[in-house]
């Protein structure tokens, strides 16, 4: 991999992570339902174009952030891609 790619992967790894955060404090605070935290979560990624970076973002989130309690949402998403097709 490239390091401008490399660089640009970091980047929207760090802010999955960061929305993933606040998604995970509205799924508990708010009592929102997993489809609907995932949904937002996808609509965001696409409006973001992350779509195709996914796999890798879901890989390297992975190696440092596996056990986070807000992983589970990036996860969920490469494995069940009928997500992106409800946006």
């Amino acid at each position: 991999m490239s390091k401008r790619r490399r660089l640009t992967l970091e980047k929207k790894c760090n802010l999955v992570r960061e929305f993933a955060e606040k998604l995970i404090r509205i799924f508990y605070e708010k009592k929102k339902s997993e489809e609907e935290v995932l949904y937002f979560m996808a609509q965001w990624a696409k409006s973001m174009k992350f779509r195709e970076y996914w796999f890798a973002i879901d890989t390297e989130l992975q190696k440092r952030y596996e056990c986070a309690s807000w992983f589970w949402i990036i996860r969920r998403l490469r494995n069940y891609p009928d997500y992106w097709k409800q946006i």
